[in-house]
């Protein structure tokens, strides 16, 4: 049974569910550094990529002593608002890290150059957060324009979507990576909410199964809760 580490708001409102598809759940506490619209976002505090997940040494001592030995730590911490919030927020797909790279973790540089990645600068420091990426088959969905030039100029196929018809506390709308996580084992996307509330939900269904993944819709309004983890 995997872990999934994913912020306490989604925590209390999906754990039941997560663990009726396997999953074993684990809340985030909030970063009290950062501020208080992503404190609790696993793709602002975590970074993952080939098994391996960096974190501030500090923020991983708050979390179950059993994740521990997952964690490689660093004395960076995201923190205040945008973009010192971001340095843990880079997407890998393609065989690339795409991130800004002026903001970003050294950790995380460290882990991609382990797991062979190059680096690709890009304007959007909620990289992973804008994106919702199937790095098993070099696809992806978001509605920023300036990630989806990014990654098609790297040979990513990119659904592009509108923006906006996903809640986050606090800001005007949220990113579709960060309403959704993907499960490669069962080759499911969950998306927090109902994706066919979304005007392009047909459209990333229809995307996902023609790159061999199912849709799974939880309860509620498609909002932006950081993604998820799974260790």
């Amino acid at each position: 049974m995997a872990y999934i580490l994913l912020g306490a708001p989604a925590f209390d409102k999906y754990s039941d569910r997560l663990e009726r598809f396997g999953f074993t759940p684990v809340a985030l506490p909030p970063e009290g550094r950062v501020n208080a619209t992503v404190c609790t976002h696993a793709d602002t505090l975590i970074f993952a990529c080939g098994g391996e997940y960096a974190a501030n040494a500090d923020y991983v001592r708050t979390l179950p002593s059993f994740l521990h030995k997952y964690f490689i730590t660093t004395d960076e911490t995201p923190q205040g608002g945008y973009p010192t919030d971001a340095v843990f927020n880079a997407l890998v797909v393609s065989g690339k890290l795409f991130a800004k790279l002026n903001t970003l973790s050294g950790a995380v540089l460290c882990i991609a150059k382990k797991n062979g990645l190059t680096p690709v600068n890009v304007r959007q420091g909620y990289a992973r957060c804008s994106t919702l990426a199937l790095d098993k088959v070099n696809a992806a969905v978001t509605a920023d324009e300036g990630m989806a030039r990014a990654m098609v100029a790297h040979g990513v196929d990119v659904l592009r979507i509108s923006a906006g018809h996903i809640a986050l506390r606090g800001c005007e709308y949220g990113f579709i990576g960060g309403a959704s996580f993907v499960d490669e084992t069962s080759r499911r996307v969950f998306f927090f909410g109902d994706l066919h509330a979304h005007p392009d939900g047909a459209r990333i269904e229809a995307f996902l199964a023609h790159h061999g993944y199912s849709a799974v819709s939880m309860d509620g309004v498609l909002t932006d809760f950081g993604g998820a983890v799974i260790v």
